[in-house]
């Protein structure tokens, strides 16, 4: 859902870049609240992943695709601010490395995926969570929540491509949004459920949710029981790397190459033209379209995942260094270590 070049209007585009900015402000200075002594390796895997998944669209009807979002995945495990932070490294990376979504519409692109996907998306999860209880509660929320985070983002979109046009079109730019991404939602929600899942299965401590989860205040520090093993946060984030690189050199090459649900909308209503001249900074850019120059077609899906590789490295890479610089220093413990038995 990356909003592409000369589609908002500049006063728009003005007004989500100072908003954009001024959120990024905040969620770093709360990235050292939210996590603590695991913010770089968390960060650092968890933008990664996102970034590699985000290149893998799946179809979800005739001629339109869908991607995750990654905003409640990134909360759960982050917390709703640091999985913005997440969200902002891997939208950064993507336009000034792969000229994937317009440099105007960088802060609508980060108020849509990163403050509404995230910090909303957390919002609709905590009290599903908190109702429920447990692994379970955790489930189902992520997935609820991250099925509304895409209307969230949605809506939000509908209401950006809008402005400058008669107020009856934001109801029918809205209306297609909303169908077409209620479907794309049902994907966001099965691929959060599934990584969520597995996340608690193998390591539980990962998920970020202190409150009531009854532990104590050292059991919090480390996300464990008193006496047990003191997690290698150091380990984990390779861990989560490898996977990371791993869908990002197998499934990126197998994406659906339908367009996405805004391009569709887009091209659908008049609001996206596949004739418009590129941005100035697609010239730049030294991968565009996530692709490197290589003679041939038969190399088309082997650039793919060059691309995907390097793209992944450079999101943890910068994640790494963000947390590395803005939770440097003493803050409070951990938030950490839910309750998920």
């Amino acid at each position: 859902m990356h909003i592409p070049y000369a589609v908002l209007e500049p006063e728009i585009a003005l007004a989500t870049t100072v908003l954009g900015a001024a959120a990024l402000g905040y969620g770093l200075r709360s990235v050292r609240r939210e996590l603590g002594e695991r913010t770089t390796p968390a960060m650092g895997m968890t933008s990664a992943f996102i970034f590699a998944a985000q290149m893998v669209n799946f179809p979800v009807g005739a001629g339109v695709s869908g991607h995750l979002l990654g905003g409640v995945l990134a909360a759960v495990i982050l917390g709703p601010w640091a999985g913005a932070v997440a969200i902002g490294a891997v939208l950064l990376v993507q336009c000034f490395l792969f000229g994937d979504g317009a440099l105007e519409a960088l802060g609508a692109n980060f108020l849509n995926m990163g403050v509404l996907g995230s910090v909303c998306g957390y919002a609709i999860y905590a009290p599903i969570r908190r109702a429920i209880g447990g692994r379970r509660g955790i489930l189902m929320g992520s997935m609820v929540a991250a099925w509304f985070s895409v209307l969230l983002a949605a809506g939000a979109c509908a209401v950006e491509l809008s402005a400058g046009h008669p107020p009856r079109e934001f109801l029918r730019i809205l209306s297609w949004m909303a169908l077409v991404h209620s479907v794309i939602g049902l994907g966001e929600a099965v691929v959060t459920g599934m990584v969520i899942r597995l996340v608690l299965q193998a390591r539980p401590e990962l998920i970020w949710d202190a409150d009531a989860s009854g532990l104590s205040p050292g059991e919090v520090a480390t996300g464990f029981p008193s006496g047990g093993k003191r997690p290698s946060w150091g380990s984990t984030a390779l861990g989560g790397l490898a996977v990371a690189l791993a869908v990002a050199v197998f499934l990126s090459p197998l994406a659906s190459e339908f367009p996405d649900g805004l391009e569709y909308v887009g091209e659908k209503l008049g609001l996206v033209s596949t004739s418009a001249e590129p941005s100035w900074l697609s010239g730049l850019v030294p991968m565009p379209d996530y692709s490197l120059s290589f003679p041939g077609p038969d190399h088309l899906k082997f650039a793919t995942a060059l691309a995907g590789l390097i793209g992944t490295l450079a999101v943890f890479a910068l994640s790494w260094s963000l947390a590395r610089v803005f939770a440097s220093g003493d803050g409070p413990p951990e938030r950490l270590g839910a309750d998920v038995a």
